[in-house]
């Protein structure tokens, strides 16, 4: 009896926590960036990333850009949930002209306004510095 009361609690106390509305992830992530989500943002480095649209759906292609300095190059980038996390979608940016692009899509969630990041890791090939900037867009349905 013990062990199903035991069980019952553990189960409970799981459920409550994995419906976390993840409104406070939200405001911790928002407040230490320097950026306003879906808007374009020039970083310290000069490295600027925006998006094809500044309202986003889910399920639905969208392109993110990126303009890079000379010496500024993309070694990895990925998509990952904030508001709830959904594991990473690998990005890859391709150049055009003078600018960097990624076509993509991100999943629906239950919550109809997520909060994601994309995680730019790029090097300075002159100082061999490595930075990971992170660019916050809501997509909403």
């Amino acid at each position: 009896m013990k062990a199903t009361q035991f069980c019952f609690v553990f189960l409970l106390l799981l459920l409550l926590t994995a419906c976390d509305s993840g409104e406070h992830k939200n405001a911790t992530v928002l407040k230490n960036s320097n950026c306003e989500p879906n808007l374009e943002c020039i970083y310290p480095n000069n490295v600027k990333v925006w998006l094809s649209h500044q309202s986003l759906s889910p399920e639905t292609p969208f392109t993110i850009f990126s303009k890079l300095p000379d010496d500024i190059k993309i070694t990895q980038a990925k998509l990952k949930g904030i508001t709830m996390y959904m594991g990473f979608i690998p990005q890859q940016f391709v150049k055009q002209g003078d600018l960097w692009k990624s076509e993509t899509m991100v999943g629906i969630c239950s919550e109809n306004n997520m909060l994601w990041t994309l995680e730019l890791t790029v090097i300075n090939t002159t100082t061999s510095k490595e930075d990971t900037l992170n660019y916050n867009f809501y997509v909403t349905y």
